[in-house]
């Protein structure tokens, strides 16, 4: 599923075939249709592969034992800098294209719901626990612009934003009384 990530990143929705996951794979023509025997089987499970590893991105970011501010503002720079940058790239970007299947495909927009409301609820019971509670609007509006910033870092703008300006963005995302 990582070579369907791939080709759905650099051929976009009209390029994603199972003959490009094939060859992206190094497999054999056909070898694909075993587990996915049709293109919607294929989206699925490029979304799945898709939303697990960005899973473990943001659990490896994100399991603060602290969510005062410097400690998140450090978490949410370094999950926008892992997101945006290697092959990790390819994740934003196919997701990218995945949102405009969900437009009208029920069970992609199903899938990027539940996806987006666990980051929403993760960002909640972390700012809970560290005892600056925020509200449901607060904790979309992060998941809105960290989403947003990655997707400025890999799809929008001629070149990535540098470092100090990610930074300052994830003060006025963490805490907008304050900047960097």
């Amino acid at each position: 599923m990582a070579a369907a990530v791939v080709v759905l990143a650099e051929r976009g929705p009209r390029g994603f075939t199972h003959r490009a996951v094939d060859a992206q794979a190094g497999l054999g023509q056909g070898a694909v249709n075993y587990h996915a025997p049709s293109r919607s089987k294929l989206l699925s499970l490029a979304l799945e592969e898709i939303f697990r590893r960005d899973l473990e991105t943001v659990v490896r970011h994100f399991a603060l034992d602290d969510w005062k501010p410097r400690t998140v503002v450090t978490a949410l720079t370094g999950f926008v800098r892992e997101m945006t940058s290697g092959e990790n790239r390819f994740r934003v970007i196919a997701r990218h294209h995945m949102r405009g299947e969900s437009v009208t495909n029920p069970e992609v927009k199903a899938a990027f719901d539940e996806q987006q409301a666990q980051f929403v609820k993760a960002v909640t019971d972390g700012f809970a626990k560290a005892g600056n509670p925020i509200g449901s609007a607060r904790a979309e509006l992060f998941r809105i612009a960290v989403d947003g910033l990655m997707t400025r870092q890999v799809i929008f703008g001629s070149t990535p934003l540098p470092d100090d300006v990610v930074d300052e963005i994830a003060w006025l995302i963490v805490d907008p009384s304050r900047s960097a």
